[in-house]
């Protein structure tokens, strides 16, 4: 008898009462918040036997339970050799990558899809949620001496992260890395990029001062490295801020027998007006678009002792077979664009994808396009153009649309 009643003692310790419905939601739901402060494995049993006695779904812990993920690790580094008196407040430098003075130390847990940090002797005066392109980003007060780092994602993730004099940095975006797909396996296709203007030539200045060829040149560089790394052979037509000439750029084009010629600009508004926003594409063609000569207007103002009439001239000759895969480029690059940027930022307009009579690309003997990447003129996309993250993705969305030119023009 005596050993009977310890046994049901040592039993009820760990097991779930189901002598009532109430009861076993009592104790699944203390279970539940106890494993999520311990990971006990204990907690988590009792967790999935009263959950099947109260039909719920618990698959997801019956898993934890099978391949259990232990805490990966509590840090050793400390850089106050004793605990404080008091929690203090953590100092948040940046949101990405994510850079957080830490008080005093901290625990990691891992559990696939869910990682988070709890920050000792820690204080954060508000709850702050902010979302990524991977994760989901929550810091709140745990309770009066953790403050709670959580990282939520969709499909189970690697945490990049590291500590150094007291700072936990964690990387919330993984790298973009473009699949290597080329459309034969023999033979690399070759691409240009033509970062706009440079040198004495700064292109269009708008709010703040700031300088469309320092812009293009950023966002070329990214495209470069992108296409690089997606086994292309990519030629920049100028690497740092010096002026080339239109004719040397197309020149340069044709002697490196490239496949496409991208062209990368940034538009201004008349009397630099703040409201005309959004991304355009242009291909090489007569137009009668009043927007579309006012934009070539502006970028064509090197071609001395040629007027309007003279350029149309000349382009009545142009090539219709290339004037129709331009335009196919034009297409792909301004969705891959788009497509790529709304993943991260709103109110991401499409200006549109049209012809028009860009100098710079009358030269070329394969297909070329111009990217007007956004108005310098409008506040919003005049601090983005020089956004890093923007910048990036800008490249990446061109690299896509590349990509998907060559997958469906197998020539």
């Amino acid at each position: 008898m005596k050993w009977s009643i310890l046994f049901l003692l040592f039993f009820s310790l760990f097991a779930c009462d189901t002598s009532s419905y109430a009861k076993a939601y009592k104790e699944y739901f203390n279970a539940k918040l106890a494993y999520q402060k311990s990971h006990d494995r204990e907690d988590l049993e009792t967790v999935v036997e009263c959950g099947k006695f109260l039909n719920f779904d618990v698959r997801k812990y019956e898993r934890i339970l099978e391949n259990p993920t232990p805490v990966i690790k509590k840090i050793t580094h400390k850089k106050i050799s004793k605990k404080p008196k008091k929690s203090r407040y953590i100092q948040i430098y940046s949101f990405n990558p994510l850079k957080i003075k830490v008080p005093y130390d901290y625990k990691l847990f891992d559990m696939g899809k869910v990682k988070y940090f709890n920050l000792n002797y820690a204080i954060v005066p508000k709850t702050i949620v902010k979302k990524f392109k991977n994760v989901t980003l929550k810091i709140a007060q745990f309770n009066k001496n953790i403050v709670r780092v959580v990282l939520i994602s969709k499909k189970s993730f690697k945490l990049n992260y590291s500590f150094k004099n007291s700072v936990l940095t964690i990387n919330l975006e993984k790298k973009s890395k473009l699949k290597p797909l080329l459309p034969y396996k023999k033979r690399n296709k070759i691409i240009v990029i033509d970062p706009g203007h440079g040198g004495k030539d700064s292109g269009g200045i708008g709010i703040g001062k700031r300088m469309e060829k320092v812009a293009v040149l950023k966002i070329a560089k990214y495209l470069y490295n992108d296409l690089k790394r997606a086994g292309y052979k990519v030629y920049l037509t100028r690497n740092s801020d010096y002026f080339v000439t239109l004719r040397y750029r197309t020149h340069f084009a044709n002697r490196k027998k490239a496949d496409l010629f991208i062209s990368i600009h940034c538009n201004i508004a008349p009397n630099h007006n703040p409201h005309p926003e959004g991304i355009e594409t242009y291909f090489l063609s007569p137009t009668r678009s009043n927007r579309a000569i006012r934009v070539a207007k502006i970028e064509n103002r090197e071609i001395k002792g040629l007027n309007y009439l003279d350029q149309r001239v000349i382009l009545g000759f142009l090539n219709r077979d290339r004037i129709i895969d331009s335009n196919k480029l034009a297409i792909d690059i301004q969705a891959g664009m788009l497509s790529t940027l709304k993943t991260r930022f709103k109110r991401i307009k499409d200006g549109g994808v049209r012809p028009a009579p860009f100098w710079v690309l009358v030269g070329t003997q394969m297909p070329a396009i111009l990217i007007e990447t956004g108005y310098l003129t409008n506040p919003r996309e005049a601090k983005r153009l020089f956004n890093p993250t923007y910048q990036k993705m800008i490249a990446e969305g061109i690299a896509r649309g590349i990509k998907e030119y060559f997958i469906k023009n197998r020539k």
